[in-house]
């Protein structure tokens, strides 16, 4: 167990505080970490799914997870706490009421799309499952496998990524088909940044916790890394991504100045100067990028608050917690309520430019939405506990373990990346700020709340264990399905002659809980395409009533325009005037 708060630890003396034991196999742990921490970044679905990116991240995050959940909670249900050692410290506590809150928040603000907060719900719960497992188990042994498995995948998807901007990328098939793009397999410029950011953060670690006999070949290969990742984040120009970083090495490099000394200014240094030199070739040789950079920095420095035009977003965002402060839209409903927050937020602040989009590019913004008053206390609370710890233990020089100073400088750099982007949802990225919180809550989080321990909690913990088990086998199960739901309907979309294989894929699609509102709008975008393709004027009033319902309960700016645009072929101006209610129109100037 590791030391209390506040004692002493000889000087120097680093610590791991990890029970390691029966909760679960040592083998299936470590696969099934290595698994959903280091593989879900380098693929993706390919052709073969219709959610051609992120299906595969899912199942390579969450599956190995779930397994082990249900391995780890049967364990718990037939030994007990006191045999495996299982446990739950305040923090997840806290979180596991979360999860609750969420779970029975429906009876007051009915979801818009079931399948959507089963999505999240699922990959809200495995987050906790990640949090409570690696605070068990992970010590720092695994914790260090892990960011060198980090390492060295963001090295591959920086050669990835520079294959994609030449147009090189064809002949490789595990290399996703976006040929101009700087993204890897990632998908998308801000969370390649944060992936860059993530695992330039652990080998900046790596290199400042380096030790033993191979101390100096182990550095050389962790810079070599670096100056890899460092190129990449820059050639990303992603300004979330690189303040993130700045910001998760500035309190990795404060912890350790403070906890061990000056000797660790040098390494600073070194890893400023290192980064500066990867900036400076890279825009030398790289004018457009040392222009982007610039740019967008400049943007910063002026419209601070707009950055990159989410101001309107976020004013969008704080008006739909307005309109639903105490129950708020629930869990992963944010979407589905963006169109109406933002018409009525126009009219407030009709200065602000009309835009679509699925996050509040601010994490604590989109929680608030959606959790209402009391979930966003409680995520608040979460946040205001572990920092209360942090800053005690960096104000006391409380003695922390290497992993437990990159944990704090990692939640860090997820703090900071929340404000501008996405991080959370992001399965494949969260995962790590669940290691991070573990990494550094069972060292610094102060106990403010009481939680008994494994001898004293045999009947709970039972319990809560068998829960886990079936809820994990029950996530497989959901999992599967929707994987075979999402081949049905790229079979749909692969079928272009028989109009009954393509309703009979359908249908099948329809059937699969974790697809099922995907597939209702392509079945209704299917009715309007044969009735028009055949003339026949009651398939596609039909098709057209079926997407009208569709779209009334998951307003979307896609089915919007397909829409408008019907109206205005059809000729029918009640039908043109409805759907031109979902734009907002400003007053008409008096003049």
């Amino acid at each position: 167990m590791p030391p209390r708060r506040n004692e002493q630890v000889p000087p120097g003396e680093m610590y791991s505080s990890v029970r390691t034991d029966s909760l679960a196999p040592r083998p299936l742990f470590l696969c099934a970490f290595l698994t959903s921490f280091v593989l879900p970044n380098l693929i993706f679905s390919g052709e073969y799914f219709f959610s051609t990116l992120h299906l595969m991240k899912w199942a390579a995050t969450l599956a190995p997870l779930a397994i082990l959940g249900a391995a780890a909670g049967f364990r718990v249900l037939r030994f007990g706490t006191e045999r495996t050692g299982f446990r739950l410290d305040g923090f997840a506590v806290i979180w596991l009421a979360l999860l609750l809150y969420v779970t029975v928040q429906p009876f007051w603000a009915p979801p818009r799309s079931t399948v959507t907060f089963f999505q999240e719900w699922f990959f809200f719960g495995s987050l906790w499952l990640a949090y409570t497992l690696a605070s068990l188990l992970a010590d720092g042994k695994v914790v260090r496998a892990l960011l060198w498995g980090a390492l060295l995948n963001a090295a591959a998807s920086v050669l990835f990524a520079e294959l994609q901007i030449r147009g090189l990328n064809g002949p490789y098939p595990f290399i996703l088909p976006t040929p101009g793009n700087y993204i890897a397999n990632t998908g998308q410029q801000n969370m390649f940044a944060l992936w860059m950011a993530i695992a330039g953060l652990g080998g900046i670690f790596l290199f400042f916790s380096a030790g033993g006999a191979r101390r100096l070949f182990a550095n050389t290969f962790i810079v070599l890394l670096l100056i890899v990742v460092f190129w990449g984040l820059i050639s990303s120009t992603s300004r979330s991504g690189i303040l993130s970083l700045a910001a998760g090495f500035l309190v990795l490099s404060l912890f350790f100045l403070r906890l061990e000394g000056r000797r660790y200014l040098l390494k600073s240094g070194c890893v400023l100067l290192l980064f500066a030199a990867v900036l400076t070739v890279n825009v030398s040789r790289n004018p457009s990028t040392g222009a982007a950079l610039a740019s967008k920095m400049e943007d910063v420095i002026e419209r601070p608050l707009a950055f990159a035009h989410r101001d309107s977003i976020w004013a969008t965002s704080w008006t739909m917690f307005a309109r639903n402060p105490i129950k708020g839209v629930g869990l992963g409903q944010y979407k589905w309520h963006y169109i109406d927050a933002q018409n009525q937020m126009l009219r407030r602040w009709p200065h602000f430019k009309w835009q679509y989009t699925h996050w509040a590019h601010n994490e604590f913004l989109q929680w608030m939405a959606e959790g209402g008053v009391v979930g966003a206390a409680l995520m608040f609370f979460l946040w205001l506990w572990w920092m209360r710890g942090a800053l005690g233990a960096f104000i006391d020089r409380t003695p922390l373990s290497p992993e437990a100073i990159w944990g704090s400088a990692l939640v860090s750099l997820f703090f900071v990346n929340a404000l501008w982007t996405r991080p959370f949802h992001r399965i494949e990225n969260a995962v790590w700020l669940a290691l991070a919180f573990a990494a550094t809550n069972r060292e610094l989080l102060p106990e403010l709340i009481p939680t008994p321990p494994p001898e004293r909690f045999e009947r709970g913990g039972r319990l809560l264990g068998g829960v886990v088990c079936l809820v994990s086998l029950a996530g497989l199960l959901y999992l599967g399905e929707g994987i075979l739901g999402d081949i049905a309907l790229r079979r749909a979309l692969a079928e272009s002659e028989d109009p009954a294989v393509i309703s009979s894929h359908l249908e099948r699609a329809y059937r699969s809980p974790m697809v099922r509102d995907i597939a209702e709008k392509q079945r209704a975008y299917f009715r309007v395409h044969m009735g028009e393709k055949a003339n026949d004027a009651e398939m596609l009033a039909g098709g057209l009533n079926d997407l009208i319902a569709y779209f009334e309960k998951q307003p979307h700016v896609q089915e919007l325009s397909f829409l408008r645009q019907w109206a205005g072929k059809l000729d029918d101006p009640d039908f043109r005037r409805y759907m031109e209610s979902f734009v907002y129109q400003p007053p008409a100037s008096a003049d």
